[in-house]
């Protein structure tokens, strides 16, 4: 009894010398098996290949394949991706995957390794999206994310969801792809994933709307002739991203005016406060709908111009002229005033 005791104890001392838990000696397969709702689900602890990727790159052309969540393209250096390959390294699951090419628009789904945007073409890819299939892909969810120009890394889309840009002519220039078990933690943030140009005019077109039919409902008898002048909006990307602000006009009387200032960000308009703006004009700096805004204010013999910056949502300004004017045709001017329409006219905003 003594020496088998002994000999328990020298196999033990063993085992973790050699850096072996008993336990997974017992049972190796825990390693790279996990359970979820009674279902055995490989690949989740350590597996690698779960899902392999190759891009064509501008002057680069295919890159060899990587795998679950390796970069696949470059980064910091301008190029475009033209072309991607996505095969899945799991039993029972197969992927389908669609790019967004340029002066193509979506193309139609491919599968399991087949060749999603173009090649030889010269022709950016813009945005992606992945889902997997198969009998077995109801236990993974696939997570994805693009670096895009102007933009950098983008938030973790999963699923089928949209992921890049479109309507601003930017090019993807690289890509991370992981496959997780169902449920899982996404890899990174999830936010910021898709941007697309026109998604704002929906949102700015509601709140130009809500503040024309409030203004109309507050004129009294006297003041029906406002119907056709009420709200101006004005549209002007403070920050170059490439979406506008929407400024719209409020009040009846120049004593009362005010510009009440929104941008979009994470798929919503955001406020961004008030701005006085009675007996002013707004004026790009260098263009009509873009770059640096100038707020010029005269009235009565004196002018003060301010530029108005935006920054982490918040908007501040400095003051760039401050004077008396002898007649009107000294305020200051630039040759790029900022267009506004009535807030019964949307036009401005559909063709932006």
């Amino acid at each position: 009894m003594a020496i088998k005791n002994v000999l328990t104890i020298g196999v033990l001392l063993a085992l973790l010398v050699s850096g072996v838990s008993p336990v997974m000696a017992q049972n190796e397969s825990s390693v790279d098996e996990s359970i979820e709702n009674g279902v055995a689900i490989t690949g989740v602890s350590g597996e690698t290949g779960k899902i392999t990727y190759s891009t064509h790159v501008q002057n680069v052309g295919w890159q060899d394949a990587v795998a679950d969540g390796e970069m696949s393209g470059t980064e910091g250096k301008g190029l475009r991706l033209e072309g991607i390959k996505i095969e899945s390294g799991i039993e029972g699951v197969g992927v389908s995957y669609s790019t967004h090419v340029e002066n193509i628009g979506w193309q139609e789904a491919v599968t399991d390794g087949n060749l999603s945007g173009t090649s030889g073409k010269g022709l950016r890819l813009e945005a992606i999206r992945i889902q997997l299939t198969g009998e077995n892909a109801g236990n993974y969810d696939v997570y994805y994310r693009v670096h895009a120009q102007n933009v950098g890394w983008m938030g973790w889309a999963s699923n089928g969801a949209d992921a890049g840009t479109a309507g601003y002519g930017y090019r993807l220039e690289g890509i991370e792809i992981q496959i997780v078990a169902k449920g899982a933690v996404a890899p990174g943030s999830t936010d910021d994933t898709y941007r697309d140009a026109d998604a704002y005019k929906d949102e700015y077109a509601s709140l130009i709307n809500q503040a024309y039919d409030e203004f109309i409902g507050s004129l009294g008898t006297y003041d029906q002739y406002l119907i056709n002048y009420a709200c101006p909006y004005s549209l002007f990307d403070m920050d170059s991203n490439g979406t506008p602000e929407l400024f719209i006009k409020k009040g009846k009387y120049e004593a009362e005016y005010r510009y009440d200032v929104y941008t979009f960000e994470g798929g919503n308009a955001v406020s961004l406060g008030t701005i006085n703006c009675g007996h002013t004009s707004m004026y790009g700096m260098t263009s009509q709908a873009d770059g640096q805004l100038l707020l010029c204010w005269g009235h009565m013999g004196y002018q003060s111009v301010r530029a108005l910056y935006l920054n982490n949502k918040t908007i501040t300004s400095a003051v760039i002229l401050d004077e008396e004017v002898s007649s009107v045709d000294e305020f200051y001017k630039t040759d790029y005033p900022v267009p506004y329409a009535y807030g019964n006219d949307l036009a401005l905003l559909n063709n932006f």
